[in-house]
């Protein structure tokens, strides 16, 4: 029974997706698009390890400043790959 349980576990981790991932595509990606100045791979190597500033970027951003702090909390952490 214990096998069962954790094999299900893994599987349900294996194909999780996080949060902060989900709302960047909602609301983000429509101007950090691949072809953009400023995609999410310049993203994600800007901000590496770094929330806070996702955070204050997003306060600036027309799209961010449409977020509750939760959401920008969950893309911060999600982009900058510190959870």
């Amino acid at each position: 029974m214990v096998a069962i349980i954790t094999l299900l576990f893994l599987i349900n981790a294996a194909f999780a997706v996080h949060e902060g991932e989900i709302l960047f595509k909602n609301h983000c990606i429509k101007c950090h698009a691949q072809d953009s100045k400023k995609p999410l791979k310049y993203l994600r190597q800007k901000f590496q390890n770094n929330p806070e500033g996702v955070i204050q970027l997003a306060k600036r951003c027309p799209w961010g400043q449409g977020l509750s702090d939760m959401e920008v909390k969950l893309i911060a952490e999600w982009l900058s790959g510190s959870k």
